[in-house]
């Protein structure tokens, strides 16, 4: 996903106009003279205006969109995205491959590599998220209070988390994985020693963590149940992941430590042609028991396609546990042909911090928006996503699939 946060409200009008201007070129779809299959996509509506020769549908579908933006942290940013979607002839289900590079005037660098690949039949899926980030980020220290002050940290951060599930029995999958963290060449700087301590200072010193380097690796168990119809778009279905990770010295982490994630979702039509959905989204991040280094500490934006969170900054809030949720009504606009969606989503989310007596939901962050989808390709039901959202920042958010 790429996202553009602003603090002043001046740009909304703008970013409102921009957003929802296709609305107007597309309108006319649902009178072009569809024969056969009355839904299309953008290939099917350029082929029927005379721009470009109609294909047929195939079982992969790849995106490439450039990136083009600006952040206070981190200078103008440019780069490009990649979304890949596939089926092969002996799955039913959708494999995704994503991976953006992006670079800053600032020497940010981000390189990320994200998969859900489904393998022999569909009896083994494998999840991966490998990155590569030079980064830098604001931090507001731990449980979510509105007033802390913002602080900035810069750092190197190198990511593989790899699982593998096999299938049990119908829709449930089981399996194990691996995750590596790696920061370095953290620059904090809000500190100054003793006499100006930061969040990130203040929370090493009472953990035992090194100010510069610190490494989380271990072994997870995965839990998945997934009878989505499509794992694209879906219209209906239900998603349950349950991962359990153990960080261990013995594999090269900082400290030992383990971590409960759980993810769930669900998805409902409101009629029987499928075209309204509602959807709901449930995310937790628990540290169990020990310590993980204060840039692994559960955080908004840290799930692995970093979608939690529209409308409020990055990393805003942060602890040893968090709990979110999200519900998104999606809606048809172009009625006959489907190449126009709409969606209305909201979201709260909370964190804790035990050193600071705050419990999850002492502090809860609320945020709401509005969005278009514009259909790519109709055989996977890929969508291009376009979001504006409020919360404590207003944001713009341009994706390939849905959030959630």
């Amino acid at each position: 996903m790429i996202s553009f946060t602003f603090s002043m409200r001046k740009y909304s009008l703008l970013t409102i106009v921009i957003l929802f201007f296709p609305i107007y070129i597309f309108c006319q779809t649902d009178s072009l003279p569809v024969k056969s299959n009355p839904e299309i996509d953008l290939r099917d509506w350029m082929s029927l205006k005379g721009w470009s020769k109609n294909k047929s549908p195939k079982k992969k579908f790849l995106f490439i969109i450039p990136i083009i933006g600006s952040n206070p942290s981190n200078g103008f940013v440019y780069g490009g995205a990649l979304t890949y979607i596939y089926k092969t002839k002996t799955s039913d289900r959708y494999s995704i491959l994503s991976s953006n590079a992006t670079y800053s005037t600032k020497e940010s660098l981000n390189l990320n590599l994200r998969t859900n690949i489904f393998l022999s039949k569909d009896q083994l899926f494998l999840n991966g998220d490998w990155q590569y980030f030079i980064f830098n980020e604001s931090t507001y220290g731990l449980g979510g209070n509105p007033n802390n002050a913002e602080q900035l940290l810069e750092y190197n951060h190198f990511r593989i988390h790899e699982t593998v599930s096999k299938k049990i029995v119908g829709n449930l999958f089981a399996g194990i994985g691996f995750h590596y963290d790696k920061y370095g060449r953290i620059l904090d700087e809000s500190s100054n020693g003793n006499l100006n301590p930061s969040y990130y200072n203040t929370y090493n010193k009472t953990h035992g963590f090194n100010q510069n380097v610190n490494t989380a690796a271990g072994l997870s168990l995965n839990l998945l149940f997934d009878n989505r119809d499509n794992t694209v778009n879906t219209k209906k279905g239900f998603y349950a992941n349950v991962n359990y990770r153990i960080h261990s010295t013995m594999l090269g982490s900082t400290k030992n430590s383990t971590v409960l994630l759980t993810d769930f979702r669900t998805f409902q039509s409101l009629d029987t042609k499928k075209k309204n959905i509602l959807a709901f989204w449930l995310y937790g991040n628990f540290v169990l028991n020990g310590d993980i280094p204060y840039l692994l500490l559960p955080a908004l934006g840290y799930d692995q396609r970093q979608r939690t969170g529209r409308g409020n900054a990055f990393g805003r809030i942060r602890g040893e546990n968090m709990a979110y949720a999200e519900s998104e009504y999606r809606f048809p606009i172009s009625q006959k042909t489907n190449i126009l969606g709409g969606v209305v989503f909201a979201n709260l989310s909370s964190t804790s911090a035990k050193e600071y007596n705050i419990a999850v939901g002492n502090y809860v962050w609320a945020a709401y928006g509005v969005g278009l989808r514009i259909m790519m390709d109709k055989k996977s039901r890929t969508r291009l996503d376009f979001d504006i959202a409020k919360g404590n920042k207003f944001g713009f958010y341009l994706s390939i699939k849905e959030t959630f």
